[in-house]
């Protein structure tokens, strides 16, 4: 039965393997023109890659539509990589640009020892978290890379959503509203949408958000927004730590270290303030 079972599971997989060929065609195209010193035209793509004619000028014809392909000047229809790549190229870049000035100031910042330091961007309603260093003393919580939570909780996607003009966090109300939230992933977190709004508040008036036990119960974190040369805002930058029995006297401390850690990848990055 078991044998039966991975016949019927290979099948599968092979049938939705063959479902996306021109997607499969389309990645060999890229390749083989990024590859060649002198641009190929349509029928040379076509037989380098033994592909059929036709539906190679079909494909070939949406590429340079989107823009993943253009046509090469001089050349008898010859076709480059197209200007589409180079934007994905520079996301990709800037991405990594982020990370690794994130892991640098961290190792600047011996204070963050104790703490979980994390990265994480706003995905829609979400964060995922492109970065983390757990607490050199064993203590708190990991976030893997690829993690995704439910930014209203998070104190980076606060941070992120505080550091939103009006218009924009207008915008996203509308994408994202508040009866459509999912509860607390803490079973005993009983806050409320109304709740989060007013956090988001404070955190556009003090610098900084919370996450108290919302998403790792007996865990805070304190978030605060990091911007690009553009003054964007790229990611949330959060320090976590179990809650201590001092949490009065340990809040402004902590706030206050994790807009300065913020406002040194900020600076890192080429921005300059408002």
């Amino acid at each position: 039965m078991s044998r039966v079972k991975d016949e019927h599971l290979v099948t599968i997989k092979e049938k939705e393997n063959e479902s996306v060929p021109a997607l499969r065609r389309a990645v060999r195209i890229l390749d083989l023109v990024g590859s060649q010193q002198t641009p190929p035209n349509a029928a040379e793509i076509a037989r380098l890659l033994d592909l059929p004619r036709s539906s190679t000028h079909g494909l070939i014809g949406v590429m340079t539509e989107l823009g993943l392909l253009e046509s090469a000047a001089g050349h008898a229809s010859g076709y480059r990589l197209g200007p589409r790549l180079l934007d994905w190229a520079a996301h990709v870049s800037s991405r990594q640009d982020l990370i690794g000035a994130f892991h640098h100031i961290v190792g600047t910042h011996p204070e963050l020892a104790p703490y979980t330091v994390s990265l994480s961007t706003l995905d829609g309603d979400e964060v995922v978290y492109l970065a983390s260093r757990a607490s050199e003393k064993g203590l708190g919580v990991h976030y893997s890379v690829g993690l995704h939570l439910p930014a209203v909780y998070t104190a980076t996607g606060k941070a992120q959503l505080s550091a939103m003009d009006r218009a924009a966090f207008r915008e996203w109300l509308t994408l994202y509203p508040l009866a459509t939230w999912p509860p607390a992933p803490t079973p005993h977190s009983t806050i409320t949408p109304e709740e989060v709004m007013e956090e988001i508040r404070i955190a556009q008036k003090d610098g900084y958000a919370i996450d108290d036990g919302q998403i790792h119960l007996g865990v805070w974190c304190f978030a605060a927004a990091v911007y690009d040369s553009s003054g964007n805002t790229v990611a949330g930058l959060g320090i976590s730590q179990p809650k201590p029995a001092n949490a009065d006297e340990m809040r402004d401390r902590i706030g206050h270290l994790t807009t300065s850690v913020a406002a040194s990848l900020s600076a890192r990055l080429g921005y300059r303030g408002a």
